[in-house]
């Protein structure tokens, strides 16, 4: 059995802990710091301590190995073959002691927590390793053997001891790196959230100047719907929307005047000009506008079916997309378009930037509530080490 073994058997008193010191929460990196310093202090202190046992133990064994070593199985009055058994168990005990004792020189461990793992790891190995040869040795060599076991027990019992007295320094340590987790834990909240605070911050400001410079293009725009050029220009698209709303009712009543049935049975022979004939019928207002019903008319001429009627439909139409083409020529550049765009832009920038704001303040919360989760634990660490957050 390891040396752990034995501590798990220790039986752990449950004690109520007064508080005994009290402190801020600013104060405790200070007190954690210098707590951690004293802890690895007494840690290596005890590391040392251990190792000298260590030290004192081997130099014990190795000079009763080589009695052990020395002994005369020869003067032994037994068979030969059990002597035989006797002297390969001696030997691989020796081995099995000598391995023990190398492996105890050999420890680094700079954590006590880890050399006691260490040395329980050891004695485990070798208790499994040694147990046969031992009983198996012990039935010709009584002395040498018992005064092996002997020095083997007292400084189990020695380092038992050392380690029960130190355990609270493992327990202590380990609440001590839990408690700079936690801390460490709580800074990077806290920076997190300053940082968080200083975006928003920005955040505000980027919509503030954002919406200030919307309500300066909103009036911009108001200015600009009231100026002279601009209620000119508005006019101008009124007549020009009215003047095609005209013409296009215009085109569509000067179908109504045209014989198609004549033109297709005058023009049957002719494929290109029958294809005309068939283009304006179907889709009179679109072809009529290509070319401002030139083609349809000449074949109207070719085929004498034209009339006084027609030919003054198409001149008011045509008059009126030529008036409708020359106040698109006059037309000002609509300055309210781009200033639309613009706004539009700022408003949808600005609901980009409440959106990010959101964003962050929901992110606030969460780690808010973290932060207080682990301010809570610890302060419950804190409490383990009979200290107190006022």
């Amino acid at each position: 059995m390891g040396i752990l073994g034995f501590l798990k058997r220790l039986v752990k008193e449950n004690k109520v802990q007064l508080v005994q010191e009290k402190l801020t929460f600013p104060e405790i990196e200070k007190w954690l710091e210098k707590k951690i310093q004293e802890t690895e202090i007494k840690e290596k202190q005890i590391l040392v301590l251990v190792k000298d046992k260590v030290k004192n133990f081997n130099s014990d064994l190795r000079a009763k190995i080589i009695l052990l070593n020395e002994f005369d199985l020869e003067s032994k009055k037994v068979e030969d073959k059990i002597k035989e058994i006797v002297g390969d168990s001696r030997t691989q005990y020796i081995e099995a002691v000598d391995n023990l004792m190398a492996n105890l020189e050999n420890l680094k461990e700079a954590k006590f927590s880890e050399l006691t793992k260490k040395i329980d790891k050891i004695f485990f190995g070798f208790n499994k390793s040694s147990f046969k040869n031992y009983e198996r040795t012990t039935i010709l060599i009584g002395k040498e053997m018992a005064s092996i076991k002997e020095s083997l027990k007292v400084f189990s019992k020695d380092l038992l001891k050392t380690f029960d007295e130190n355990k609270t320094l493992i327990d202590s340590f380990k609440n001590l790196l839990i408690i700079k987790e936690k801390l460490d834990a709580i800074t990077s909240i806290t920076q997190i959230l300053e940082q968080i605070n200083e975006k928003k911050s920005r955040l505000n400001e980027k919509i503030n100047q954002k919406e200030k410079e919307n309500k300066i293009l909103k009036q911009n725009l108001e200015e600009i719907k009231i100026s002279p050029v601009y209620l000119e220009n508005l006019s101008k698209q009124k007549k020009i929307k009215s003047l095609r709303e005209e013409s296009k009712k215009d085109i569509l009543n000067l179908k109504q005047l045209f014989d198609f049935k004549a033109l297709i049975s005058f023009f049957h022979i002719n494929l290109e000009q029958m294809r005309i004939v068939k283009e304006h019928r179907e889709n009179f207002h679109t072809n009529f506008k290509k070319d401002n019903g030139k083609s349809i008319m000449d074949l109207l001429d070719e085929s004498k079916l034209s009339t006084k009627e027609i030919l003054e439909k198409v001149n008011l139409i045509r008059t009126k997309i030529q008036e409708t083409e020359d106040y698109e020529k006059n037309l000002k550049k609509d300055e309210t378009q781009e200033l639309h765009y613009k706004i539009k832009e700022a408003i949808t920038e600005v609901d980009n930037l409440k959106i990010e704001k959101i964003k962050q303040e929901k992110r606030n919360e969460k780690l808010d509530i973290n932060k207080q989760e682990l301010i809570d634990s610890l302060k419950q660490e804190l409490i383990k080490l009979n200290v107190e957050v006022v």
